[in-house]
């Protein structure tokens, strides 16, 4: 194993979470359109079906980044600071967006509460997915956090 395998896999799996962060918040916009309209129930119960697949993405992508969290962020080897930067700035966007998706889960939970009546067989699942993106946001929390500060 060459000596930058660790930081190249730590990019690697920073960006499929960058990815999947950002997949999430197209979902989750489209989620803020559909919510509390009665006539897009079929299409609201899509996307949060495809925002829960998401979801268990970014969970195994968590649970593979957790050797990396163990690692002192000193004692890295990246190919350049260049791509440090780059993986530090992915992070900080994955933080950022983690962030926007909590608000905009929040939003559409309140949209769909607003209008129980018309769409209650869609709230249960809303709320499955918020309490998803509510466990992923807590296992990524602050005792989680990779440290990729210059040092």
């Amino acid at each position: 194993m060459h000596a930058y395998a660790e930081t190249d896999q730590l990019a690697q799996l920073i960006g499929h979470k960058h990815d999947l962060l950002s997949k999430l918040q197209l979902l989750s916009r489209r989620q803020l359109q559909l919510s509390g309209h009665s006539d897009h129930i079929s299409d609201l119960m899509r996307v949060v079906a495809a925002k829960q697949t998401l979801i268990e993405m970014l969970l195994d992508v968590d649970r593979r980044l957790d050797p990396h969290r163990q690692c002192d962020p000193e004692q890295r080897q990246w190919r350049s600071p260049l791509e440090r930067h780059r993986c530090s700035q992915a992070t900080r966007e994955c933080q950022a967006m983690l962030d926007e998706l909590k608000q905009m889960e929040t939003e559409a939970e309140g949209r769909v509460r607003a209008n129980r009546d018309e769409i209650s067989r869609s709230l249960q699942t809303t709320q499955g997915s918020t309490a998803a993106l509510d466990g992923y946001a807590s296992t990524s929390g602050s005792v989680h956090r990779i440290d990729l500060t210059a040092g």
